[in-house]
């Protein structure tokens, strides 16, 4: 019997997403028999289930409503696909269904990769999961039975219509009346503590001031918490006046609601300082740079001890730079993810030089400090020469882009990717 096995985990030499887009790209016919199938997961395979669609490559898929994990919107998108053919395995009290399987049809081989992983995101590219791929000859004795296995699965399933998928999206959408109490842990803001970004954050800026040094910049990538970072040094420092700025409301009041939850105790009187509210004799001031620019003279030079510069890369425009100019602080503090500008303006000089943390975007992958994302890089519908276009000139350069048409071919490419979750951000 001829049969070739690996052992396939996914690491940084390679995951069980690459190897499956790779036999789907060569394979004859492909084969899928999984419990769970969520959009994250199946966003991935959108444009190699696109191109097997046009090379006429065909497919079936089977999958179950076990533990009402599968989402039925992925259901919706794989019928999109004319050359797949979509069964649903329906369990109940006494039976499960919870295969993983995945086998390719080649002209004179099968490969099956038989495992722990189903069709999600993090089992496909980032879980601990061992899957094991075998190679083999139509006659192996092996290949016989998965074969008339996935074939028994197939006959026993139903076709995923639409109007199976309407009931069973339907029976989904009560369930999430239904909570089971013992998922909540209940979290108080005494038993909130730094990640390790903000722990390092935290010490270096405590060393800088050791120096005598009054401001520091901190970069990190979005997401890592750098607001609460903010917080965890403000705690340390005890500043009897804070101001913290920022360029648009919503940040805003989300950062106060940070500093409330991580300074319960500390006896201070929060407020805002916007278009719509004037608390200017609170503690600690939140404030936008659009109000603040208007009426920062009616502060004293030295009212505040602790000034926040969040999205710090804005500093450099003039409504910053009279704020920075005219406060004197015992400490300054700019906290960024994009510290580089395109305009030559200089945000580290802003603030003396002084990093106290550089926290990049594949470093707080690496870190877990934020949730793992996939993007998808679209080609442009055409070549577009602007090198002979002078770069003032807005009209021909408008022309050139064919902005309705590329706007409308982003919305078409944004439709067929979709998004996971129930909510879709722009």
């Amino acid at each position: 019997m001829n049969i070739e096995k690996k052992l396939i985990v996914n690491s940084d030499k390679g995951n069980l997403l690459n190897e499956l887009i790779s036999s789907i790209n060569e394979c004859e016919k492909f084969y899928f028999s999984v419990a769970f199938i969520n959009y994250s997961g199946l966003q991935m395979l959108l444009d190699t289930f696109k191109n097997a669609e046009k090379r006429g490559v065909k497919g079936k898929i089977i999958t179950s409503t076990y533990l009402n994990f599968t989402e039925a919107k992925a259901l919706k998108k794989i019928n999109e696909f004319s050359n797949i053919h979509l069964k649903i395995f329906e369990t109940d009290k006494a039976i499960g269904f919870h295969t993983k399987a995945y086998i390719f049809e080649f002209k004179d081989s099968y490969k099956v990769i038989i495992g722990s992983s189903n069709i999600t995101q993090s089992a496909l590219k980032s879980n601990i999961e061992w899957n094991v791929e075998i190679i083999a000859k139509e006659d192996a004795q092996f290949l016989k039975d998965v074969l008339k296995e996935y074939d028994g699965l197939w006959n026993s399933s139903v076709v995923a219509d639409d109007n199976f998928i309407s009931k069973y999206e339907e029976f989904l959408s009560k369930l999430k009346g239904y909570t089971n109490t013992q998922q909540f842990i209940y979290e108080s803001s005494e038993y909130i503590i730094p990640n390790n970004m903000q722990k390092r954050a935290v010490e270096n800026l405590e060393r800088i001031r050791s120096f005598g040094e009054k401001k520091a910049l901190v970069i990190a990538a979005t997401g890592t918490g750098k607001t609460y970072m903010s917080a965890f040094d403000v705690k340390g420092f005890k500043p009897k006046r804070l101001l913290f700025i920022v360029h648009r409301e919503e940040i805003l009041k989300k950062a106060k609601e940070t500093f409330e939850k991580l300074l319960p105790n500390e006896k201070l009187a929060f407020g805002l300082l916007t278009g719509n509210q004037k608390q200017k004799n609170a503690d600690y001031i939140f404030s936008t740079i659009q109000t603040l620019s208007k009426c920062y003279e009616e502060f004293k030079r030295d009212e505040f001890d602790y000034i926040i510069f969040d999205e710090a890369h804005h500093a450099t425009s003039p409504s910053y730079q009279a704020v920075l100019e005219y406060f004197d602080p015992q400490f300054t503090l700019g906290m960024t993810a994009t510290p580089e500008r395109s305009d030559q303006q200089n945000v580290f000089d802003l603030f003396d030089n002084n990093v106290a943390l550089e926290v990049r975007l594949h470093e707080a992958l690496e870190d877990e400090l934020v949730i793992p994302f996939h993007y998808f890089g679209i080609t442009d519908i055409e070549g577009i020469d602007l090198s002979d276009v002078d770069i003032d000139d807005v009209a021909e350069i408008t022309k050139r882009l064919k902005v309705n048409e590329r706007v409308d071919f982003i919305i078409k490419n944004m439709n067929f990717y979709g998004h996971d979750g129930e909510k879709e951000k722009v």
